[in-house]
């Protein structure tokens, strides 16, 4: 069977913001969250998930992400919640996120999007601008209540990744950096 990678394009978080995500991330461990952890590593914002490609795709999927960088300036989020995917009553993917989405994210997700799906991608909902900190391990847990403080995030680039199996986890292999337009 030939070589497919998996690929997403995401917004990598700086170290300053990873430590403070990784610290809201211990916090719930201490809370006892029934959870598998990410690793701080993998911490980062996907901004369209585009799965399994074909080889001969990735560099027009790469001219792609560069198109949709250059039509969106650089902007800062603000991580400033902690939610849960579906909902808090019964989560299945724990996550620290932005309470505004703001205009500028939107803006990046739906350059990106749109310019993935004139390669025949498809996305089913809206992009969320959220880190997922833990995945609820089988039945139903609790989601504790916590204090976040806000951590501002600077966004200058949007980087196509590759997700490679790795034991019973997987590592992030950067593919492609594509820089936002300070003129657009």
């Amino acid at each position: 069977m030939p070589y497919r990678p998996k690929l997403f394009a995401d917004i990598e978080l700086d170290e300053r913001v990873r430590a403070s995500c990784a610290r809201v991330s211990a916090r719930l461990q201490a809370q006892g969250l029934d959870a598998r952890f990410e690793p701080p590593e993998k911490f980062h914002i996907t901004v369209a998930f585009l799965g399994w490609t074909d080889t001969e795709r990735v560099e027009s999927i790469q001219e792609a992400l560069a198109a949709a960088a250059n039509a969106v300036r650089p902007f800062t989020l603000t991580l400033d919640t902690l939610g849960a995917f579906p909902h808090e009553r019964r989560p299945r993917v724990v996550w620290i996120g932005a309470r505004d989405q703001g205009a500028p994210y939107r803006a990046l997700a739906y350059a990106a999007q749109a310019a993935f799906e004139t390669l025949g991608f498809s996305f089913g909902k809206d992009a969320v601008a959220h880190v997922t900190l833990a995945r609820v391990k089988g039945g139903r847990a609790h989601l504790p209540v916590l204090d976040i403080k806000p951590m501002h995030l600077h966004v200058t680039k949007i980087t196509l990744f590759e997700s490679i199996a790795a034991g019973h986890t997987t590592r992030y292999e950067v593919r492609k950096h594509a820089a936002l337009n300070a003129n657009a």
